[in-house]
């Protein structure tokens, strides 16, 4: 028995007939997907777009941040004492970091840093008071013997030594303090490496520091100069020494002949109410401004005790010798008081190339020199108890 088989040809989904099939009238479902909502396309597309400009916005602020962020750190950091556009000059051209912001101008502190993204300093601003106790913050300047660079013009008290510039202020409205020590400010600023030839910028924003703090304190400290360059120091004749202030005992003093075979110049570097002197001996003869053949320099005030006790301490071995004048073959020390504080007075002979071997003077001929210098300050800043290294010629110590 056979089973009857369905030869009808198939039905033609898109007429509806088949042949000699019954009519169907169930509609024909479309697939097709619906027109959208004009809203929704319009929101979605918002939604990319924001979503592309975050992304594009974000990179744009992290690469302009070099461009706006001095602007930003000078509005909060450091109690809003420093100037963006000494910022922009002095920070470095990449993304930085807010570092530690300590501000109390009222009680004369300050301590702001601005980092890099590695945490190296870009810059630290500084500023402590106290009487002689400020000089430990000093020490680290006085490891090795360092003539300071009188870079503030206009008679700012201030010097700039290895590591960036200081200024010290003293605030007679605050009299002394209970050891009869003179209250004083002291700024320091840091910049991104540490320098003998900072920018101008960088010594205003040392100068704005200072000058905000001993106002908010009730230092007394007239207001400073903000300094538009660099003070380049003046080599003279000696015929000239005379006329000038801290310099005027080498107008009378024996100086040895200059090794190189010509004269003698001098450089008056600091005067005033500065509380660091200084008079340089300088060979003209050698390079294109000279060259440094010895530094006298005076430092006043208790501040100087520590610093001083590292820099002899460090630098020459008095052996079982207690007193505090001494003389090294190239560095030598005297003290006295002045004003009822520590004074230190410092002679530093330099090499005549690059090896110490090779000195303009030696030992012996700057303890002369360095006891004319010393009588010669004493007598200008009305200071007594001078006391003078004796005739044992110290040995430097091995760095």
């Amino acid at each position: 028995m056979s089973s009857a088989r369905d030869e009808s040809p198939a039905r033609d989904a898109s007429s509806g007939r088949g042949g000699g099939s019954a009519p169907d009238d169930t509609p024909a479902r479309d697939d097709s997907p619906a027109p959208a909502c004009p809203a929704r396309k319009r929101l979605g597309k918002a939604l990319a777009w924001a979503a592309v400009a975050a992304v594009v916005l974000g990179f744009g602020v992290y690469e302009a941040k070099p461009l706006w962020q001095h602007w930003w750190y000078a509005s909060n950091l450091c109690g809003g004492t420093l100037d963006s556009a000494d910022l922009a000059d002095v920070l470095p051209d990449e993304r930085l970091e807010a570092g530690p912001d300590r501000v109390d101008l009222a009680d004369g502190g300050l301590d702001c840093a601005i980092l890099t993204d590695d945490d190296h300093r870009a810059l630290s601003v500084e500023v402590m008071s106290g009487g002689g106790a400020i000089g430990m913050q000093l020490e680290q300047s006085f490891t090795i013997p360092h003539e300071p660079r009188f870079v503030f013009p206009d008679g700012t008290p201030g010097f700039n030594d290895q590591f960036g510039p200081v200024i010290l202020q003293e605030c007679p409205k605050l009299g002394r303090d209970d050891l009869g020590r003179k209250q004083r400010l002291l700024t320091r600023v840091l910049g991104p490496v540490t320098t003998d030839d900072p920018e101008p910028a960088l010594l205003r924003i040392a100068v704005s520091a200072a000058n905000a703090t001993a106002e908010k304190y009730g230092c007394g400290a007239r207001k400073l100069p903000l300094p538009d360059r660099v003070n380049e120091p003046e080599n003279r004749p000696l015929t000239q020494a005379a006329r000038s202030k801290e310099c005027a005992w080498l107008a009378d003093a024996r100086l040895p002949k200059n090794p190189s075979g010509g004269p003698w110049e001098f450089s008056e570097r600091a005067a005033g109410d500065v509380p660091v002197t200084s008079c340089v001996l300088i060979d003209p003869t050698k390079g294109e401004n000279g060259r440094e053949a010895a530094e006298f320099t005076g430092w006043y005030g208790d501040w100087t005790r520590e610093p001083f006790e590292t820099l002899i301490g460090a630098n020459v071995d008095t052996g079982d010798e207690t007193d505090d004048a001494v003389m090294a073959e190239r560095l030598g020390r005297a003290t006295a008081r002045c004003d009822d504080e520590d004074a230190n007075f410092l002679a530093y002979g330099k090499p005549r190339e690059n090896d110490y071997a090779d000195l303009y003077l030696t030992g012996s001929q700057l303890r002369p020199l360095l006891a004319e210098f010393a009588a010669d300050q004493k007598k200008r800043h009305g200071c007594a108890e001078l006391n003078l290294p004796g005739p044992t010629i110290h040995p430097m110590r091995d760095r």
